[in-house]
């Protein structure tokens, strides 16, 4: 079997793009986790765009590669789907009109309506903003907690764990928790981690987002994510990988522990992945701009865009021939 493909990455979250329909129904499943595999190595995710009733809505839904079945949402994907609409196939495929500056595409997922703004410059995608206003709602509807494991602090937004690194060197004063490399200090966070995911049975994996309030550059905040789930496919990464829906949980931690306006009409904060320092990325500090909104210390409206985004190829691939048994874990956001 063969499909029309996308691959592009933001930050790092390198991830596959195929219209719908190309794969028969009952099927998609098993062939994302194909694509997600060797010897294709689709990156972390698989997306399908689906056409909707309206003009300018699409259809999305997700196969996650270490929750290895469907997940609702994931923000760098929106914003290398920003890219692909403007810059490869999908442009016909969905009629996108590259002549206006200004685009809006409403992407319809398991986790809301999430609208990409997409600037336009000579036939290219020069910045992609993601909206997540109704994604916030739907991290709100899973619930914001805080709670203490291992004697740390920290706070459970939906299935997101969000740690200040500020506490964890409290409990753990002479560890580098800004390090990817195994040791005491990774070990630590995915204890804590796995202890989250039995707390609330998240089979799927769980998403640690660590902040630091001490910028290397141009950021209010630094951010380490850290993923714990059966595959670890996002621990193997070389450098920091960007999140998305996990930048959002993070606003809503810092609204949570007022380091955030409680009545804001309209706020600005810079994001930076990872340590320079620690783990040198060839890209230079990478950075999400987030615009957000805040009423009664809670937040209101999202959106953010981040300073990498790339396609790295396109085409069609054969699917692998062999047959897949498919062992899924239960559905969390990405």
């Amino acid at each position: 079997m063969q499909v029309d493909f996308v691959k592009g990455h933001c930050g790092w979250d390198v991830l596959t793009l195929l219209p719908e329909k190309q794969i028969p129904p009952g099927q998609e499943l098993e062939a994302a986790l194909k694509i997600i595999a060797e010897p294709v190595c689709g990156g972390l995710e698989v997306g399908f765009l689906g056409r909707s009733d309206r003009s300018d809505e699409i259809r999305l839904r997700i196969v996650d590669s270490t929750a290895r079945t469907w997940v609702p949402m994931c923000g760098g994907m929106s914003q290398v789907i920003g890219k692909a609409l403007v810059e490869t196939f999908l442009r016909e495929h969905f009629n996108i009109d590259t002549s206006r500056a200004v685009q809006e595409i409403r992407l319809r997922t398991p986790a809301g309506v999430v609208p990409i703004r997409i600037a336009i410059d000579g036939g290219r995608a020069v910045h992609i903003a993601s909206v997540m206003d109704e994604f916030a709602t739907f991290l709100y509807s899973g619930g914001v907690e805080a709670l203490s494991l291992d004697g740390c602090r920290l706070l459970r937004v939906r299935d997101y764990c969000a740690l200040d690194l500020a506490e964890l060197e409290r409990v753990y004063p002479r560890l580098d928790f800004t390090q990817r490399c195994p040791g005491p200090h990774l070990e630590i966070v995915n204890r804590l981690l796995g202890r989250f995911a039995e707390r609330y049975e998240a089979e799927g994996g769980v998403l640690g987002m660590m902040y630091d309030s001490r910028p290397e550059g141009p950021g209010a905040f630094r951010i380490y994510p850290r993923f714990y789930g059966p595959e670890m496919a996002a621990a193997k990464l070389p450098y920091e990988f960007q999140c998305g829906t996990g930048t959002v949980a993070v606003c809503i931690a810092l609204a949570q522990r007022g380091l955030l306006p409680p009545d804001e009409a309209l706020g600005h904060i810079v994001f930076e992945w990872g340590s320079q320092r620690t783990t040198p990325d060839p890209y230079g500090i990478r950075t999400s701009d987030v615009d957000f909104a805040t009423h009664a210390g809670r937040l209101v409206r999202a959106s953010f865009s981040h300073s990498v985004v790339e396609i790295l190829a396109e085409g069609r691939l054969t699917l692998p021939a062999y047959p897949l048994s498919c062992t899924t874990g239960a559905a969390a956001s990405g």
